[in-house]
């Protein structure tokens, strides 16, 4: 990937060009190029093993920078500070098409910011030294108050937060500057997160794939008999791809509990290893196979989640399972999440989530953790539920942060 990107593409530069050009057709390119490193080097984002992988597509990464599963990278125009954190499917520099031109700036995140998870920094961005921006927001409009350090912001558009949970209790050489001793247990143990996804699928391929040869080879089955019976072998693997994951998680993590941890500390990796296990191998090999059904619930009260009956789930994305509750008939719509994890000030931030009986969320939404939803209370599609806060009962609520929507009356 890296080397078709430099030489079928080679440093993108900002400016503006036509739909119709061969710059834009190479800035697309490149763009397809990252969506294919997404796909086959998952297990890589959010270990220290990414930052050598972004440098090498042209991105400008500071120093003990931090880098999950960012959606999109505006590659050479792209900067981030040094010591700074991006969280979950972050776009970074997103271009925009307008009146048929596709526009690049440069994008910049100063030194110890924070880029919370979906959050969107479009092209041209520019954020300041240690500011945060939260969850499913956008930087504030305004140049100065973007730049404005140690300031906190919300929202889509941007509001300003005076005030916001700070951790103070660990100091630099968990968080920040932590000694060669862990970096070097964090390198083991992500060299196993980022290897282990990858061996279990290519173990389990090939056993499907002997399974189909000695059919053919041994018992002389024809091609329609294969054919037929390969879907439920299809199952079985993806079962035990399944299973193997609940295993992993029982035995390296057990039962998830509130928690705050430093990001440099073993639960933090024996977590996300866990997590990335999960999302690597159960979620495209069977949990999405299962999404919108009622065996998606089955397997994830296997794994420590308490779900009651008739739960419709069309997501996957849950992490700490033990401590998301959804009541029975509730209804969790696509790419929808309860976001039971945060990373601010670079601490694993772990607490529950409780969605009552006969809830909706919408798709793309996010509760946060420390949240109730009380029984038939519903948040709508793109919505952000705020940490600490209750839905009552009955009522709908919608935006990002989630504000209360009038009744309908007929």
């Amino acid at each position: 990937i890296a080397v078709l990107k430099w030489l079928l593409v080679g440093r993108v530069k900002p400016g503006r060009h036509e739909v119709f050009s061969f710059a834009y057709v190479r800035y697309w390119l490149a763009d397809k190029l990252m969506e294919l490193s997404l796909d086959l080097l998952s297990p890589l984002y959010a270990t220290i093993y990414l930052n050598p992988w972004y440098r090498l597509l042209g991105v400008k990464l500071g120093r003990r920078t931090e880098v999950s599963t960012a959606s999109s990278i505006g590659f050479d125009t792209l900067r981030i500070g040094e010591e700074s954190f991006i969280a979950d499917g972050v776009g970074l520099g997103v271009p925009r098409v307008h009146h048929g031109k596709l526009e690049i700036k440069e994008t910049t995140v100063g030194r110890r910011a924070f880029v919370g998870n979906s959050a969107v920094l479009p092209a041209g961005a520019e954020v300041g030294d240690g500011v945060l921006i939260g969850v499913l927001s956008v930087p504030p409009r305004q140049r100065e108050d973007a730049l404005k350090a140690e300031s906190s912001w919300f929202g889509t558009p941007a509001v300003f937060l005076p005030q916001r949970q700070t951790a103070t209790q660990f100091d630099e050489g968990s968080t920040f500057r932590p000694p060669t001793r862990l970096r070097v247990q964090r390198a083991l143990i992500e060299f196993v997160r980022v290897i282990l996804p990858l061996m279990c699928m290519i173990a389990l391929t090939s056993m499907m794939m002997s399974v189909v040869v000695t059919l053919d080879d041994d018992y002389e089955w024809e091609i329609w008999q294969i054919a037929a019976v390969f879907p439920l072998l299809y199952l079985v693997y993806g079962a035990l791809a399944a299973a193997f994951v609940v295993a992993l998680k029982w035995i390296v993590i057990g039962r998830y509990k509130p928690v705050e941890k430093p990001l440099w500390n073993r639960f933090v990796w024996r977590s996300e290893l866990v997590t990335s296990t999960y999302e690597n191998l159960a979620v495209p090999f069977f949990a999405t196979l299962l999404s919108g059904t009622p065996f998606l619930p089955m397997y994830l009260r296997l794994l420590g989640s308490k779900i009651g009956r008739r739960v419709y789930m069309e997501t996957t994305d849950v992490t700490e399972f033990d401590v998301v509750s959804i009541g029975d008939d509730a209804a969790l719509n696509s790419d929808c999440g309860p976001q039971t994890h945060l990373f601010e000030d670079r601490v694993m931030k772990i607490s529950k989530v409780e969605i009552g009986a006969r809830c909706m969320v919408g798709g793309g939404s996010i509760v946060l953790y420390d949240t109730t939803m009380e029984d038939d209370s519903s948040l709508g599609e793109l919505s952000l539920l705020m940490k600490g806060e209750t839905l009552p009962a009955g009522t709908s609520w919608h935006g990002s942060p989630a504000r209360p929507v009038a009744p309908q009356h007929e």
